[in-house]
């Protein structure tokens, strides 16, 4: 399986809260320290985002950017970090320059939406996945349609990609989560059902996505305290505390 961090990796209180970072340098970093050029800063930078140091890497990508502002590759992963340390306006602008050097669109858009999402611009968050949405296959295509089903609920419209395009049996792969969020929006699964799934979810990663779907769910339907308490208590579930759902419950019970 692939490892998306170091096992010595830093938490949401130092990225997304107020404490410090004690995080010391891996090996990596440490070989890393003192290259000056744009190849070098961003190995050192992708070094620190591994050990999720992100605010630290962000410093790095600036440097970067500064060296070669025609060059997408910086802003694109600056991106990134920007939405990890809930940064979403500066997450926009970074994409935004994506796109006018000529990004992957697909990625871009999706990634927008995101940021747009946590931004609190539910309508430019639900443009934006819907422009990606026909340029993705099912796999990417139903986390799409999470995000723009979610922004929906919140701008108060309705979620026309769920509508015209979800099916049960879509092709998509480890994207079972979102899958199961679209499904209990679509009527083909119960409330109880979901509760008896988070109830059994051992990954962090897959109880984020699932417990802050119903969340937003629940809220939808004017269950505030369930809701509420269900957002809540995403927040300990930290072992994969970088995904934009656990991001997104983050955002919203601190905002």
């Amino acid at each position: 399986m692939k490892r998306y961090f170091a096992e010595n990796h830093a938490g949401p209180d130092s990225q997304l809260g107020t404490a410090s970072c004690r995080i010391e340098d891996s090996a990596e970093v440490a070989a890393l320290r003192g290259g000056e050029s744009y190849e070098e800063l961003l190995a050192l930078a992708d070094a620190l985002n591994f050990q999720l140091r992100c605010r630290e890497s962000l410093a790095v990508y600036d440097r970067a950017v500064a060296l070669e502002p025609e060059n997408m590759t910086a802003y694109r992963r600056r991106a990134a970090r920007h939405i990890t340390t809930l940064q979403p306006e500066k997450a926009v602008a970074d994409l935004l320059r994506c796109r006018t050097l000529g990004g992957d669109e697909a990625d871009i858009s999706y990634r927008l939406g995101i940021a747009c999402y946590l931004a609190g611009n539910f309508a430019a968050a639900m443009r934006e996945e819907a422009r990606c949405f026909p340029l993705m296959n099912e796999e990417m295509g139903i986390a799409a349609m999470f995000w723009h089903t979610l922004s929906a609920w919140r701008a108060g419209e309705a979620p026309s990609l769920l509508r015209e395009s979800y099916r049960p049996g879509m092709a998509v792969g480890h994207h079972t989560g979102y899958e199961a969020i679209m499904a209990l929006a679509a009527g083909e699964t119960t409330m109880d059902a979901m509760r008896r799934a988070l109830a059994s979810e051992s990954s962090d990663l897959e109880c984020s996505i699932l417990a802050y779907g119903t969340a937003r769910r629940l809220l939808l339907m004017g269950r505030q305290e369930e809701g509420e308490e269900l957002l809540r208590g995403i927040l300990p579930r930290d072992g994969f505390w970088i995904s934009y759902a656990y991001l997104a419950a983050w955002n919203d019970v601190n905002k």
